[in-house]
């Protein structure tokens, strides 16, 4: 994929394409994609050498690529980009056949489904999802987690029944996380309908709503190259705390990272980030943030250093 952007996002193009080109799946397309990207712009090629340069001082493979002709690596390793790190995952991913109408992912796993009506669904990391195809609708219950949906084209309205809302969309992508009683919805093309109090709420394209119990529901535009980040193995996070992003990257592993105080609880940080790794993502916090890190077999520690 040739990532594209604003002037201001060349480190994460640097840190996505860092990554790409060590993906166990890369191909000769994304070579040649590199390279067109390599050549668009001079900060490209700077923004890339500073990538592998930090991923190197995090303990990365000595054998990083540098522009403009990086060597085809397939391994588990650090991976960094200007402004954060991109950290390589144990995701297991491909596509299955739907059957029995239920279906779920354990922690740290991430995979592809295809429903009864031709519906593409990715669930992500620790998700439950129904789906049952009747002769007015088609229903999809999520429990919780997180799933992208590309809806297929149907007569039939397609719902998504996620506690105490309902959500009806049809031939619309659409991405939908579930924890407890909080719920978001975003439109990635296309639009869907959100019921609430009795009145349907359009989500047009390129829209988010978030709803909680006992709150009123927000709208906004989220950035989407960082919102779908989760479905390559990745999260992406803008100037978030290093406690909400530590909760964030625990969704995907049994290794809890722990914050210990306040002060690195509060700390802002800014990348994309590999998950499946914790040892490695606490080790780059080690790097860009003045921090200590203490591991175990059962967590990581962080905390502000002295």
């Amino acid at each position: 994929m040739i990532f594209r952007g604003k002037p201001e996002n060349v480190n994460r193009q640097a840190a996505n394409w860092l990554a790409r080109l060590h993906a166990d799946d890369r191909s000769a397309q994304d070579d040649a994609e590199f390279r067109v990207w390599l050549h668009a712009d001079p900060n490209h090629a700077r923004a890339f050498d500073q990538a592998s340069t930090i991923w190197e001082a995090v303990g990365g493979l000595r054998d990083a690529p540098r522009a403009p002709a990086p060597p085809r690596l397939s391994r588990r390793a650090v991976m960094a980009g200007g402004a954060g790190l991109v950290l390589t995952g144990g995701l297991t991913l491909g596509w299955r056949q739907a059957h029995a109408g239920v279906f779920k992912t354990g922690i740290g796993e991430q995979r592809r489904f295809i429903l009864d009506d031709g519906t593409r669904i990715m669930l992500d990391t620790d998700t439950h999802v129904r789906f049952r195809a009747r002769d007015s609708m088609r229903l999809l219950t999520l429990e919780g987690g997180r799933v992208s949906l590309e809806i297929a084209r149907d007569p039939r309205p397609f719902v998504i029944d996620a506690g105490d809302r309902r959500a009806v969309a049809q031939a619309a992508r659409l991405d939908v996380r579930r924890d407890a009683d909080q719920v978001a919805l975003t439109a990635l093309q296309g639009s869907a309908q959100v019921e609430a109090s009795g009145k349907a709420i359009r989500v047009g394209s390129g829209q988010r709503i978030a709803m909680a119990a006992g709150r009123s529901d927000r709208f906004d535009q989220p950035e989407i190259d960082d919102l779908v980040a989760w479905q390559s193995g990745r999260l992406a996070f803008r100037d978030e705390t290093v406690a909400q992003a530590a909760a964030e990257m625990n969704r995907y592993t049994h290794r809890t990272l722990l914050v210990s105080d306040p002060q690195a609880a509060d700390m802002r940080l800014s990348g994309v980030y590999r998950v499946g790794d914790p040892e490695a993502f606490a080790r780059s916090l080690a790097v860009l943030l003045p921090v200590k890190i203490a591991a175990d077999s059962d967590a990581i520690r962080i905390s502000a250093a002295p």
